[in-house]
């Protein structure tokens, strides 16, 4: 049988490796370090050797392993490792055996030359950085870094940032060197476009240094992102190097075949993986990881991790998985332009935090996947959520509790929705995007005069998670930089009234016109709210209508719209009495005030100015089956809205009259005092 040895952990060794393993065939993978073993799976079939060789162990290595006239030494290491590659060339030169030479042969991305410039040597590109200002991206490795501060010097190191292997021998050598730890970035690469986009705006990079490693190395994402950034890459060039062949055709002197004869064969180990024809169906697996650490991974994706052909995943998820081919990306259309650069990736995994199917970007994922591949298999995996995990930590069910997200959703809008979740309810998981949103929580707890506990949970799952309860006082000066989801218990939660009626002495009045109780009451109930509508309420006065509205519950989102400045002042002193946040004024006139607003769901006119059918006909532009409800007390109002609801596209009309009395206290009687009758017209367009 043909003996195999490659020599290198390069993407064209592990590649070639894996296409020779997909084809039954056994070989040596021979690595420098222990970081490029656990880029390999060692099996029956593929034996890995570590450790650096010179020329003479290499020779030596050969001639112990029998390596004869049918046997072949390919040499698969890094286009700049020019010794290795001439102690490989000159060790298999001493025995019968065959060299093959694994190069890498692509053209340059479309960058402009203003934003390139490449040099022969890193001697030379430092003569060029020295004079420069402005933070520098070292991409050349850890070999090179001594190479670079003998050059550069060593007051360069502080505005160096210096990515490398996530291996204990790249971090060493670059404590070793002096850089303080947080000018490492150690991450597995390659990285795409977006990452090093990201990491440029990040680091407030201004140049980037990087060899000519072709775009298996990444290459093209670097120069593609700073031509993004509008900054320089300094490339240096990639050494003459010895003429060889593609992975294709290796595989080809390899095993006597082309490499796409084997997608048809079944000799190969998991040899769906390795497929890349249009034979073998595209499978993307959407996957909830729980909170990160491995240990609350499911058997399944655990199965799965392993036998992917990539991995996608926020960079904390994917870190500390040792596997080639994995990518620091979740976003869906990222993840799209790897998947059309690299055709082989078959099965394909994307790691999502907590479930899936809980607050997680799978959902959206699984859209975008379906309509960009309508030929693959896409499949979601649940996982352990936050909720679950902090139920089980702090002995809380969470079948009878509520559950809030205000990650990235953290506006006063939204932490009012919560605290009134709260005032309601014993038990309130939330996931939350940090500390800040803490803080805000409990302040709004503190003024709305809910005393409740709040328990945090940081890190969870990992080493030093921590679980504090805190009362409401404290949590205002909580500080974390950690992931954290919180539970609220509020002992006494107070009982939800199913309708909230305010009292007219409710309000701050002063000398401003108040929509009277007993027909605010009657508007809202024929404005006929539903959870999370829109509402206009114009002419706005005191805002007891908009005020009264919102209150019925926290996912209303309510305009009031008045272009009176001493009624404007007193609607905010009542939003704020009330603790409205869900109630926003617009001072000005309509229906001038209303092009930049969003399109209602219902509309409460209390006065038009004499405007009433340009502000109809401007809410009818934005949107049709809108409810209207609009109070009128002159003869020319009613009028005028009579004459309006004998239009075609009115439907649901209904008109009342309301007459209410007050019962007022004279000496020793008590006599009835009539307010103005009001017409209420209700209707939608």
């Amino acid at each position: 049988m043909k003996k195999i040895i490659i020599f290198g952990g390069t993407t064209e060794g592990r590649l070639l490796s894996d296409m020779l393993l997909a084809a039954g065939l056994i070989h040596t993978v021979s690595v420098a370090t222990q970081y490029g073993r656990e880029m390999l799976e060692e099996n029956e079939r593929r034996r890995l050797i570590i450790g650096r060789m010179d020329a003479d162990q290499m020779c030596a290595f050969l001639q112990e392993e029998g390596f004869g006239a049918e046997d072949v030494c390919v040499d698969a290491t890094h286009p700049y490792a020019v010794e290795v590659s001439a102690n490989i060339k000159k060790a298999a030169g001493n025995t019968p055996c065959r060299y093959i030479r694994v190069s890498r042969d692509e053209e340059a991305p479309d960058v402009s030359a203003d934003l390139v410039s490449v040099f022969d040597d890193l001697e030379k590109c430092c003569s060029a950085l020295k004079d420069t200002q402005g933070n520098i991206l070292l991409t050349t490795g850890s070999k090179e870094l001594k190479e670079y501060i003998r050059y550069m010097g060593a007051d360069a190191l502080k505005r160096t940032y210096i990515r490398v292997l996530p291996s204990a021998e790249s971090i060493r050598i670059c404590e070793d060197e002096g850089v303080e730890s947080k000018h490492i970035i150690a991450a597995h690469g390659p990285f795409s476009r977006e990452f090093n986009l990201a990491m440029i705006r990040q680091y407030d990079i201004k140049h980037l240094v990087t060899k000519e490693s072709g775009s298996r190395g990444g290459f093209d994402e670097k120069t593609l992102a700073c031509a993004d950034a509008q900054i320089k890459a300094y490339v240096i060039k990639r050494p003459d190097d010895i003429p060889g062949v593609d992975i294709y055709e290796a595989f080809r002197i390899l095993s006597g075949r082309e490499y796409e004869a084997v997608k048809k064969e079944d000799t190969s180990v998991n040899k769906d993986r390795h497929k890349t024809g249009d034979d073998v169906k595209r499978q993307i697996t959407l996957a909830g990881c729980g909170m990160g650490v491995q240990a609350v991974y499911t058997c399944e994706l655990k199965e799965l991790i392993d036998n992917a052909d990539a991995l996608f995943g926020a960079a904390r998820l994917i870190k500390d998985i040792n596997r080639a081919d994995k990518y620091a990306m979740y976003r869906a259309d990222d993840i799209s332009q790897v998947l059309d650069k690299n055709p082989s990736y078959r099965n394909v995994c994307v790691l999502y935090s907590g479930d899936s199917g809980f607050y997680s970007g799978a959902a959206s994922a699984n859209a975008y996947f379906e309509k960009k591949y309508p030929d693959a298999e896409i499949r979601i995996l649940p996982g352990i959520s936050s909720v679950s995990f902090l139920s089980a930590l702090s002995g809380y069910s969470y079948d009878d509790a509520a559950i809030v997200s205000i990650h990235g959703h953290n506006s006063p809008a939204d932490i009012h929705i919560l605290s009134e979740k709260i005032r309601y309810n014993i038990k309130t998981f939330v996931l939350l995007s940090g500390d800040d949103d803490v803080r805000m929580l409990a302040q709004s707890l503190k003024d709305k005069g809910i005393d409740a506990r709040i328990m945090i949970a940081s890190d969870l799952s990992y080493e030093d998670q921590k679980l504090v309860a805190l009362s409401v006082d404290e949590a205002c000066e909580y500080h974390s930089d950690a992931i954290l989801t919180s539970l609220v218990i509020n002992d006494g939660c107070e009982r939800k009234a199913l309708f909230t009626p305010l009292k007219d002495e409710d309000f701050i009045r002063d000398k401003v016109p108040m929509t009277k109780e007993c027909i605010r009451h009657e508007a809202i109930v024929r404005l006929k709210l539903k959870q999370g509508d829109v509402v206009y309420d114009i002419g706005g006065g005191t805002g007891s209508v908009a005020i009264e509205a919102a209150l019925a519950d926290p996912s209303l989102k309510v305009y009031t719209i008045e272009k009176k400045a001493e009624a404007a002042e007193l609607i905010e002193k009542n939003i704020i009495k009330h603790h409205a946040c869900n109630v926003k004024l617009i001072q000005g006139n309509a229906p001038e005030t209303l092009s930049e607003l969003e399109a209602p769901d219902c509309v409460f006119i209390g006065g038009s100015s004499g405007a009433l059918e340009e502000i109809l006909d401007a809410i009818h532009t934005k949107k049709t089956g809108v409810r209207y409800v609009i109070s009128a007390v002159s003869l020319e109002t009613i009028s005028e809205i009579r004459a309006l609801m004998d239009r075609e596209d009115i439907m649901d009309a209904s008109c009342i009259q309301l007459q209410v009395n007050e019962i007022y206290k004279a000496g020793t009687y008590h006599l009835p005092k009539a307010n103005n009758p009001v017409m209420l017209f209700s209707f939608t367009r």
